[in-house]
């Protein structure tokens, strides 16, 4: 099977887990991580263990240090009930974002707490540059951390794009170079320098996986995740589960055909950042720095307005399609752009489906994802926290 039609990085795909936990457990700390914090009596009516099973469990839970008991619910008769919650200091995961122009590396707590962060920009990620930002930034982050919390940490998550060699013109990166990847086993590299377990995912599905845990505001059980990057991105969430698909690339929409007058192209090249990068520096300014900061952007207001026209159309189309096919709750739409872009990118997406021929198809809402800039690096350090608990 050609490597481009299944993607490398499922290679070697079975990982040891440094803390796996039974099903009961996990449906415990599941059901924890969803209601905030639970009593023994609730905790045993939603898993339909007995008082004592649960209760059995619960101690476990509490003295491997991965729940905790909180402050007594007063009120009603009897004793006062007393919830349980994840103790964040319980385990903690690593995430490792590949960029097409950054690496990020980001630690979590079992609450999903930002702990620390590493940053680097690059102009195209190369195989070299990222262990070495991967082993730099990996010693620097456990340095924040005590004896006990290093023991802890249950693995390093890796959000990338599948292909990543794919497109070297839209990059900016030489052939040879990006033909890198296409060779490179990053989950026994990332082993081999971080003694660590390892676990791989398209960047977009990692940012979706942080938006199930952290996000989803309106509740959906089925949608469309788009994320705005560098490169467009897609996943697709059916029944709450994350639809990995054969390869693990479902959802993939920046590989869409999008028709604009007679040009065909792939909505990679209608609504991504690299986009208005190039459009600003044709212009004179630094187009890189879209990727620098989410803080409000002070470019070209005129590049500005014709992006975000141009990607809007872009995901009118990609939402049409999912809408057609699967009939969805809705499309939530997040990004590494500021918070004033993602809402005017929004509007203007949804005003773009008023142009679509959308007979026979439900409509269509359009929300904004809550977890940010930072999806695809939380959501890859959430990797190993779901692996062993979830």
């Amino acid at each position: 099977m050609a490597l481009d039609s299944a993607p490398y990085l499922l290679k070697n795909e079975r990982t040891e887990l440094t803390d796996n936990r039974s099903d009961n457990e996990r449906n415990i700390l599941n059901l924890i991580r969803q209601h905030k914090a639970l009593p023994k009596a609730t905790l045993s009516k939603l898993t339909g263990l007995s008082a004592q099973s649960a209760t059995v469990i619960i101690k476990k839970l509490e003295a491997s240090g991965l729940v905790k008991p909180l402050a007594p619910i007063k009120g009603g008769i009897g004793q006062p009930k007393i919830p349980f919650g994840l103790n964040p200091e319980g385990a903690f995961g690593i995430g490792l974002k590949v960029g097409r122009r950054n690496y990020e590396m980001t630690l979590i707590d079992l609450e999903g707490n930002v702990r620390a962060t590493r940053y680097e920009s690059v102009s195209y990620p190369t195989t070299a540059g990222f262990l070495t930002f991967a082993s730099n930034a990996f010693h620097e982050i456990v340095k924040s951390l005590n004896d006990i919390q290093r023991l802890r940490i249950r693995g390093v998550g890796v959000a990338m794009p599948f292909a990543i060699w794919n497109w070297p013109i839209e990059t900016g990166a030489p052939e040879a170079t990006l033909a890198q990847w296409q060779q490179f086993d990053i989950k026994s590299e990332l082993e081999r320098v971080l003694s660590l377990p390892v676990f791989v995912k398209n960047d977009t599905a990692a940012a979706c996986s942080a938006e199930m845990t952290f996000g989803n505001s309106q509740q959906w059980e089925n949608y469309l995740y788009v994320f705005v990057g560098t490169f467009l991105g897609g996943a697709v969430v059916i029944n709450n589960s994350l639809l990995s698909g054969r390869t693990g690339n479902a959802g993939a929409i920046g590989s869409l055909p999008f028709f604009e007058g007679q040009e065909r192209k792939q909505l990679i090249n209608q609504s991504s950042l690299y986009l208005l990068e190039q459009s600003l520096n044709t212009k004179g300014e630094q187009g890189k720095k879209v990727y620098d900061s989410t803080s409000p952007w002070h470019f070209h207001e005129a590049s500005i307005i014709e992006w975000v026209s141009g990607a809007a159309k872009g995901l009118a189309h990609a939402a049409q399609c999912a809408m057609s096919l699967l009939d969805l709750d809705g499309v939530i739409v997040d990004g590494a752009i500021p918070p004033e872009i993602k809402e005017s990118l929004i509007v203007q997406t949804q005003e773009a489906m008023f142009a679509l021929d959308m007979r026979g198809i439900a409509s269509t809402s359009i929300c904004s994802g809550t977890v940010g800039a930072n999806a695809q690096s939380i959501g890859s350090a959430i990797l190993p926290l779901l692996a062993n608990y979830y």
